[in-house]
């Protein structure tokens, strides 16, 4: 994806909180199988740091598990200093891929370069 590539700030819209967690797992699990760990991080070792020092105080623990990758979640089951932390964290520039549930389109202002939603959960449900 040209976006990655360039560095620029994406967000995946899909359509649950286990969404989140699952597509966010899988875009790490899938970096690290093709060497491509620093693809989603513009700031290198200083945003890496930070990435390290913000996952020490999250609760979540499938959000500490990908921030260091420079992947975030967000949906409304996130506890609200994780919500805010991964906010601040995507408004910096730290974090550039974010999986988010319809929560963040409903009222916080992150622009991103580009915005991606996942259409294979539509449907009954």
């Amino acid at each position: 994806m040209k976006q990655l590539n360039d560095k620029q700030e994406i967000t995946v819209f899909v359509h649950s909180w286990s969404e989140t967690t699952r597509t966010a797992k899988n875009l790490k699990e899938t970096s690290i199988e093709r060497d491509e760990v620093g693809k989603f991080m513009s700031g290198g070792l200083a945003t890496h740091k930070i990435l390290m020092e913000t996952a020490e105080n999250v609760k979540d623990p499938g959000l500490k598990n990908i921030l260091q990758f420079g992947i975030g979640i967000h949906h409304a089951g996130l506890e609200r200093l994780g919500r805010r932390l991964v906010e601040e964290l995507f408004a910096d520039g730290h974090l550039q891929v974010l999986i988010s549930t319809a929560t963040l389109a409903w009222g916080v202002n992150l622009p991103a370069h580009a915005w991606f939603m996942s259409l294979n959960q539509l449907g009954e449900s």
